[in-house]
This record gives C-alpha cells, structure tokens and sequence, in this order.
C-alpha cells in the first residue's frame, strides 16, 4: 500500500510537470518605454525562483547584481555555443491574484551597455532567451524540491521530537506510579502497625490513645490521596499511550511524505 501511494504521488508529479508552461514573447514597461522579453510562468513562490536562478547562475560562473529594478547578470551567455557573452536582465513577479505562481521575464543586452541605448537591447535575442528559460525550468523545478525535502525533513523531525517527549512522559509517568504504588504499600503496612498499636493502647490512658487514633487517621488520609494521585496518574499514562499511538502515526505519515518526495528526486 505505501508503495502505491509512493507511486501515484510520483506520477501526479511527473503529469504536472509535463503540463508545465513553456516560455513567450512577452512585454515589459521601463521608463516610458516597452522592452521586449521572454517570459515564463512557474508555480513557485517568488524566493524560491530567485534562489534557484542564482544558484542556477553561480554553476555557469556568474554572479548577480541588482540595478534599477532587475537582476542582472553580466558576461553570461544565452546560449553555450554563443561567441559573446551579455547582461542577463531578470524580472520575477508574482502573478497577479495568484501568489504561488511567478512569472519570469528575461531579456539581454549588450555587455555594459544601458538598457535604453541604441541597439543594446538586439531583440532578436528573445528566441533565444525563450529558450534558455525552457532549459532553466527543470532547474528549477529541482531546486524547488529540494526546498520541499528539506522543509519536509523538518516537519518530520518536529514529529520525532514529539513522540520521543511523550515517549519520556510515558517512562516518568509509569515510574511515578510505580512510587505511587510503593507508598502506598508503604502506607498499608503502617496502617497494619498502627492498628497493632492502637490496640496495645486500649488500656492506657486517653491521652495516648487519641494520639494513636490521630495518627491512624493521618495514615488513612494519606491513603486517600495516594489513591487520588494513583488515579490522576493512570489517566495521564493512558492519554499519554493514546498521544504516542496518534503521533507513530503522523511521525509514519510524515516519513511516507519525504520518501515520496525523495522518490519524484530520483525519479
């Protein structure tokens, strides 16, 4: 059964990715004036879209840099096979209405050369950029779950946790009762030599004998409460028993969750 389940999680994932949304000519104002761009949407949150492009950078040898509004990578190539490199200009907005869907826009220019200068934007770099956002998504797309694992490693260590402290409530309750149990057997054998005394007191004055009386009496109460604290203790073992058999199963829930997700990264 956790295999299926392994499974199906999988291949949901695989049909999602397929459907994924391919790169688009596309527009963006800057300064009173429309840049072309290509651009792409991806479900994933803003911050994990622009880790996963710097990271995805820092592999090819390039560092970011921030400038009136983008980030921008300069002397990077759009292509491999390209003989001269150029600024990578990137945009990452949410999606209107839809905060876990971003939209990547990406467009070059030539190296060191402003945005609005003649021939620096050479728009017949958008198919190409197109391109280079299609190839970028599976990165993406890995450094997301990778996001998601180690989220998820979290969780279930948060889980463990737990069930470890109920684990360690459940010894010390059990070895609270444990001593509960042994005053009391403490308390029964008292009660036995007190009632002996008390008995050899008959024939003594009334003084002692209400001294032996109020000590019985303080046994017997003694007792009372013992058998209270034995009561509240139990109860409190048996909740606690319960809590453990509900969280082995969100610790085994939880495990079931990274495994799928360890599963779509070998996938």
């Amino acid at each position: 059964m956790r295999q299926l389940l392994l499974a199906c999680i999988v291949f949901l994932s695989v049909c999602f990715s397929a459907k994924a949304q391919q790169a688009y000519d596309s527009k963006l104002d800057y300064q009173k004036t429309t840049i072309a761009t290509a651009s792409i949407e991806l479900a994933y949150s803003q911050d994990v879209v622009e880790d996963a492009i710097k990271d995805y950078m820092v592999k090819k040898g390039v560092k970011n840099s921030s400038s009136k509004g983008f980030t921008v990578y300069r002397g990077a190539k759009l292509d491999d096979g390209d003989t001269d490199p150029r600024d990578l200009y990137f945009k990452i907005d949410r999606k209107k209405k839809e905060k876990d869907i971003s939209v990547i826009s990406l467009f070059s220019t030539k190296i060191n050369t402003d945005i609005l200068a003649k021939d620096s934007l050479d728009n017949g770099q958008i198919d190409k950029a197109k391109i280079f956002l299609n190839n970028l998504t599976p990165f993406i797309d890995a450094h997301n779950l990778e996001v998601q694992i180690n989220a998820q490693q979290e969780v279930l260590k948060k889980a463990q946790k737990k069930q470890n402290n109920l684990k360690n409530e459940q010894g010390d309750l059990e070895k609270k009762l444990r001593k509960i149990q042994e005053d009391l057997n403490q308390n029964k054998v008292d009660q036995a030599a007190q009632t002996q005394a008390m008995q050899n007191t008959v024939n003594q004055d009334a003084d002692a004998t209400k001294k032996a009386n109020k000590k019985m009496s303080k046994l017997l109460d003694e007792q009372s409460s013992l058998e209270k604290k034995q009561r509240n203790t139990q109860q409190d073992l048996d909740d606690t028993k319960k809590d453990i058999d509900a969280q082995l199963k969100e610790v085994d829930k939880q495990q079931q969750t990274l495994d799928a997700l360890v599963a779509k990264r070998k996938s």
